[in-house]
């Protein structure tokens, strides 16, 4: 699939892996709710990127998702969510997960490294 706005594939759909409570039906309502985590992902290689995401005791009271993204040279970044509610729990680990890259990149910018000037 490509991306609407630029041409360039779309991430979110080629590199998410549906695991363990989840099915084919739900990916394309699951792609749409990353849309912005794609953005996200757009400066690291297509096929650097791994994305999982998986739900444990889905609908029960304990419930719990978890979204992993790979990428080259980092640690595996992991995001949870125990909401009940699938839809809040989705976007609960999207926003997690961006926060997350978002952290990683400050951290690799060497700008990062100089000193604030007053």
């Amino acid at each position: 699939m490509t991306d609407a706005t630029n041409g360039q594939p779309d991430v979110i759909d080629e590199r998410l892996m549906l695991g363990t409570g989840f099915t084919e039906d739900e990916r394309p309502e699951i792609v749409e709710r990353f849309v912005p985590l794609g953005k996200r992902l757009r400066s690291y290689s297509g096929d650097s990127v791994e994305l999982r995401l998986s739900v444990k005791n889905r609908g029960g009271a304990e419930q719990g998702v978890t979204l992993e993204c790979l990428l080259p040279h980092a640690e595996p970044l992991v995001a949870t969510s125990s909401q009940p509610d699938m839809p809040a729990a989705l976007t609960e680990v999207r926003d997690d997960l961006i926060h997350q890259l978002d952290k990683l990149k400050t951290r690799r910018d060497p700008r990062h490294d100089r000193p604030h000037r007053p």
